[in-house]
């Protein structure tokens, strides 16, 4: 009868090597698994056995085993994956906003808050002067279309030195009303330093901003409402 052929020593040999299992776990999990298939062989069970673990001993057994192996569906594991909610991205602390119809001034102050919440605080100096600069020359470009020597380089076909435009803004401050000739003595007190700063953040290998204190002390909030005050 089938159910009372003998386990190859072959199979028990195979599966013992590429299961790194002992052969006597192996005959006890044979016959455990025997209850479940009484009609099939015991080397019939043991290609059941190799299957549940990924590997099979067909070629170790002989034909009349193969007839009696029962037909089982082994179904893969279904592996799920893990969708990151969106409440498990940091929430993007928001330092500087102005508000623009300049789509590159608002990727730069979109990218300027996305640094400070990945903790990239020399890109947050760096990408600040930038806009700082920009917002300095609009300025400038509004209230004095017909003096462009105030702020652009005719001969060099490019903007004035950012130190220099700052100046001269800040010479021309009573040309302005007095309210907003007030937020340029103070934006002159706070910008100038802190592109002096930015400068050296740009400049030198060893100015790394290292904690967002460094950035708070600045309060760039303060001088982009100046900006906007002046504007």
């Amino acid at each position: 009868m089938a159910g009372k052929s003998k386990l190859n020593p072959k199979v028990l040999d195979y599966l013992h090597k590429k299961l790194n299992k002992p052969i006597s776990s192996i005959r006890s999990d044979i016959s455990v698994l025997k209850r479940e298939y009484p009609t099939a062989t015991l080397n019939a069970i043991a290609q059941i056995y190799a299957q549940k673990n990924g590997e099979s001993v067909r070629r170790l057994i002989k034909s009349d085993d193969k007839l009696t192996i029962p037909i089982v569906n082994f179904e893969k594991p279904v592996i799920k994956k893990i969708k990151k909610s969106r409440s498990s991205e940091p929430k993007i602390k928001i330092i500087l906003q102005f508000d623009t119809d300049n789509l590159f001034l608002k990727k730069h102050i979109n990218e300027i808050n996305k640094a400070y919440t990945k903790n990239c605080y020399t890109c947050v100096f760096i990408l600040a002067r930038k806009v700082f600069e920009n917002l300095i020359i609009e300025i400038m470009r509004a209230k004095y279309p017909k003096n462009r020597e105030l702020f652009f380089d005719e001969n060099l076909l490019r903007n004035l030195d950012f130190s220099i435009v700052l100046e001269n803004l800040y010479k021309k401050r009573t040309e302005f009303e007095p309210d907003k000739k007030e937020a340029i003595e103070r934006l002159h007190q706070k910008l100038k330093p802190f592109k002096n700063d930015a400068n050296d953040k740009v400049h030198s290998l060893y100015h790394i901003v290292e904690n967002s204190q460094e950035v708070d002390n600045w309060n760039l909030d303060t001088i982009i409402a100046l900006i906007k005050k002046i504007m």
